[in-house]
């Protein structure tokens, strides 16, 4: 009954509720979502209290690999979770918002994979079980502040400082300490961290640093001396090497010693082992040439252009400088000399960053510069450009004797040379992402001249009947005068793709080179009795060169790390070029006096090269070994329209190189490298034009020049990572050289395959640091040079010749740089004649401002008027003797101004793509 009641009672509730419910549809549809909530909250409740506990792992424990280039926080911690048990909780919108990350490949435990991950973005990590909790963190600043000082209480200039937590050895951040020795740092927790202290040339220490709730922490001087420091218990001593010694390359390390503050790029070949910048040239032991790479891109200036551009290069953007003395089979075999590659630290900034630069120098002319570079980065895309002009009156003044042992007449020669010359460059690049591992590019560079280059060149000769006499017999006064425009540009396009993490890419790019030029000069030439009044009517002449030249070029090259021990190289190229020279001779001082056909000519060449080459490297403990091969097929024809007369050769030739590299120790190496290399004549040489200096000096054109070889064997010994010892041999067959003769009073001057060149030398080089304020480096080279010369009777000549060259470089009160060097050449050769002593020394004092973003150089060159050049050519017909007494470079005062602007966050992005038209261009 009880039963009974209780059933009838919840019968007549529910129906009752049925009544209810019916009558309002809204409630229904209410307690529906309510019955489901309810539903879903009892379920999860039974699945808690059902579920088996687990053991969760640690992160510090757990470890995964990782590698981001240029990717969102996103992609890592979901690359994390693939690899792991781990799962992340955040909010997305702000996760989202951080990208661009890069972090190199590794294997690291989860802990210190988030510590990289989220080093610098304000987010901190918790694990709780096998969950990871992501999380906005206040940023609340906290500064270190201190300095570090000598042990004479001198300021260490330009010292690293670099801060990590103490639990963890990842880098947080670093910094440089400023001219004063001081510097700041900035942490965004509080905790216990290390701080290290470095400076190339003195122990490093460690310090521990407790963060608490001081917003600005000044902490004690740091002491660094020579010898080790031992603070709180720990010792470190690290210096990273000057010098470096590889399979194939000597590299200077400037980032992290005490070059890397208050120089350029020029200057600093000449902290380079065996290198110094004279004049217009770089020279390599005295003598050698030397090609410049810049990121593996060959600069395609000369002269005063080459140095305008590298002046423009702070050392603070310089990494390090790689010296291949004798260079390898990936590399063109048209590249004379050494090869020297500037590797800068290539880090670009979101935003706009740059330089601006201006000088203004006085050698007798007033002289000035200026250029800017900009680079702008957004997203993946990386935009460069360049800008400069220079305004530099160009001179020369030569004293000139000439004895004709034929008919004994002698001469007094004065041979004087002015040129107004303007010049405008620019250049513009772009590289763009397309994924992480692909990247595409172009860039476009000009250089060229406002209006005409105007020069004037006026020669004085007097002829004496002998060298005794005392009366001038007669005389040749004769004027040229040249309007010269020239434009030479280059286009380049390439694909990179990166075949996985530790190095394996593929490269591939397209270039285009045109290179044009007009010529157009007037020569009048008077002629002088012993008295000094005309005797005969005046010789006039117009000539008029125009040429062109375009070059096509492709190339592949493909680099396969099989272990970073072991690595394969491989490629291929294709250069294809035609020029069109044609130049006229007009009896008159303008184009529209009468041709003369006889001398006019039209002159026609095409070149084909087809390269492959391949390399293998291998290191075995204290070993290191690389063989390469290159093969080149160079097909080329020229044509005299004129005369009718062609040239042609088909001919493949290879180009072996090879070296072995022994270890000893970790300070000390040696090296045994040899290549075969080849020279081919530029497009211009190959002309069959006469140029005129004047009626009695003239530079004559040789279709017939043919490429030579050479062989390059040498022997490095490298001690303590600074001092270095060279011994080597090259020898060189059928050597292009300058042949000078003369029919009666003219002179000829002529490039001819005309010598046999053998060579073996000694090189030392040695860095000295006297003081903490005097530093002084010297390089000296003994070479002795055997020269074969083809002429009739065939001439047999020897020498032993001696270079040196010296710097000495001072830290000065008031943060003053002060640097003095010099060189000394003696019994040397020029080409296949005598070159006598020659001397130089030259002064620079350096001062930055504004946190080293302004830098201010004063040079004085040669201000001993030491530098006065001069050789000597004597043949079985004639005798010359020349002297340069004033040349536009040698002799000057000038400041340099450079401003370094920068805004936004580092990155390091920009590959460094060989521009595969470069040799070709070189030899426009």
């Amino acid at each position: 009954m009880k039963n009974s009641a209780i059933l009838w009672n919840i019968g007549t509730t529910c129906a009752y509720l049925a009544r209810v419910l019916l009558l309002n549809r809204h409630f229904i549809i209410w307690l529906m979502r309510l019955s489901t909530v309810v539903f879903l909250f009892i379920l999860i409740s039974c699945q808690v209290l059902m579920a088996v506990p687990v053991s969760s792992q640690s992160m510090r424990d757990y470890k995964v690999s990782l590698k981001l280039e240029d990717e969102s926080l996103l992609t890592g911690i979901k690359r994390i979770e693939e690899q792991s048990i781990f799962r992340f909780y955040y909010r997305k919108a702000e996760i989202r918002r951080i990208t661009d990350l890069n972090i190199a490949f590794r294997t690291r435990t989860v802990e210190n994979t988030l510590y990289e991950l989220l080093k610098n973005t304000g987010f901190s990590f918790r694990q709780i079980n096998n969950n990871i909790l992501l999380k906005k963190q206040q940023q609340v600043e906290y500064r270190l502040k201190g300095r570090i000082l000598t042990s004479d209480r001198k300021a260490v200039e330009f010292a690293t400082i670099q801060i990590n937590k103490a639990a963890n050895p990842q880098i947080i951040t670093s910094a440089l300490a400023d001219t004063a020795g001081r510097f700041n740092l900035k942490v965004y927790e509080q905790g216990d961290y290390l701080l290290k202290v470095f400076s190339p040339g003195t122990d490093s220490l460690i310090l521990k640093v407790n963060v608490r709730d001081t917003s600005v922490l000044e902490l004690p001087d740091f002491i660094l001396k020579t010898k080790s420091i031992q603070l709180n218990g720990v010792t470190i001593r690290s210096k990273t090497p000057l010098l470096r010694r590889s399979t194939d390359k000597l590299t200077m390390n400037v980032e992290g010693s005490v070059y890397e503050k208050g120089e350029d790029a020029l200057r600093l070949f000449n902290v380079i082992p065996g290198v110094r910048v004279e004049g217009k040239d770089i020279l390599f032991r005295g003598s050698e040439s030397v090609t410049v790479y810049v990121d593996n891109r060959k600069v395609m200036l000369q002269g005063e252009q080459l140095f305008a551009y590298l002046r423009s290069i702070p050392s603070e953007s310089v990494k390090s400088y790689e010296l291949r003395a004798v260079p390898g089979a990936e590399y063109d075999a048209q590249n004379g000399g050494v090869i020297i590659n500037i590797v800068l630290k290539s880090e670009y900034r979101y935003g706009l960053s740059g330089n601006v630069n201006t000088s203004y120098w006085y050698n007798g002319s007033d002289n000035g510069m200026g250029s800017t570079f900009l680079n702008y980065r957004a997203g993946k895309l990386n935009v460069q450009g360049g800008f400069n002009y220079r305004r530099a009156p160009a001179f020369y003044e030569d004293s000139i004797i000439q004895e004709f042992k034929s008919t004994g007449v002698y001469s007094s020669q004065t041979e004087k040379y002015k040129e107004e010359y303007n010049s405008i460059g620019y250049n513009v690049a772009l590289d763009y992402q397309i994924t992480p591992q692909q990247t595409i590019g172009a860039s476009y560079n000009m250089f060229t001249n406002p209006g005409d280059i105007s020069n004037l060149t006026t020669t004085n000769i007097d002829y004496l009947a002998n060298v005794h006499a005392n009366a001038v017999d007669s005389s040749l006064y004769t004027n040229k005068d040249t309007r010269f425009r020239y434009t030479n540009q280059m286009t380049n396009v390439f694909y990179r793709n990166k075949l996985d993490t530790i190095g394996s890419k593929l490269d591939a790019g397209y270039s285009y080179i045109y290179y044009g030029l007009r010529d157009p000069s007037a020569i009048e030439s008077q002629f002088l009795n012993g008295g000094g009044m005309e005797s005969r009517p005046r010789d006039s002449l117009f000539t008029d060169t125009r040429g062109k030249s375009s070059v096509h070029v492709i190339n592949i090259d493909f680099e396969k790390y099989f272990s970073k021990s072991f690595i394969l190289t491989a490629g291929g190229k294709y250069t294809t070029s035609k020029t069109d020279y044609s130049m006229d001779y007009r009896q008159g001082l303008n184009e529209q006096s009468p041709l003369d056909p006889l001398q006019s000519n039209r002159f026609l060449y095409n070149e084909h090269i087809l390269a492959f080459y391949g390399t293998l490297a291998k290191s075995f403990d204290q070993w290191d070994v690389k063989i390469g091969l290159r093969t080149e097929q160079t097909n080329y024809n020229g044509l005299s329209v004129t005369t009718g007369k062609t040239i042609g050769r088909n001919q493949w030739n290879l180009f072996p190189s090879a070296y072995v590299n022994r270890k000893i120790g970790t300070d000390h190496s040696l090296t045994l490298s040899y290549s075969r290399r080849i020279n081919r004549p530029g497009f211009r040489d190959l002309n069959p034009f006469i140029t005129y200096t004047n009626l009695n000096n003239i530079w004559e054109g040789n279709p017939d020049l043919r490429p030579y070889f050479s062989n390059n064997l040498q022997l490095e010994y490298l001690w303590k990572n600074k001092y270095s010892v060279t011994a080597g041999y090259q020898n060189m067959n059928n050597a292009i050289d300058i042949n000078v003769t003369n029919v009666g009073d003219l002179v000829i001057s002529k490039f001819e395959n005309i010598s046999d060149n053998n060579n073996v030398f000694m090189s030392v080089y040695i860095p000295v640091k006297l003081t903490n304020w005097w530093e002084f480096n010297t390089n000296a080279t003994l070479r002795y040079t055997t020269i074969d010369i083809q002429s009739t009777p065939a001439t047999h000549r020897s020498k032993l010749s001696q270079n040196v060259w010296a710097s000495s470089k001072f830290n000065l009160p008031g943060d003053y740089f002060m640097e003095i060097s010099g060189s000394f050449s003696r019994n040397s050769f020029y080409g296949i004649y005598d070159q006598f002593n020659v001397a130089k020394m030259d002064l620079s004092i350096k001062k930055s401002f504004f946190g080293d973003r302004l830098t201010s150089r004063l040079e004085l060159q040669d201000p001993l008027h030491l530098y006065k050049p001069r050789y000597e050519i004597n043949t079985p017909e004639f005798r010359r003797n020349v002297i340069r007494n004033k040349v536009d470079w040698a002799r000057y005062v000038g400041i340099w101004l450079t401003y370094s602007f920068s805004k936004g966050k580092k990155k390091n992005t920009k590959d460094n793509i060989d521009a595969g038209g470069n040799e070709a261009r070189g030899r426009l």
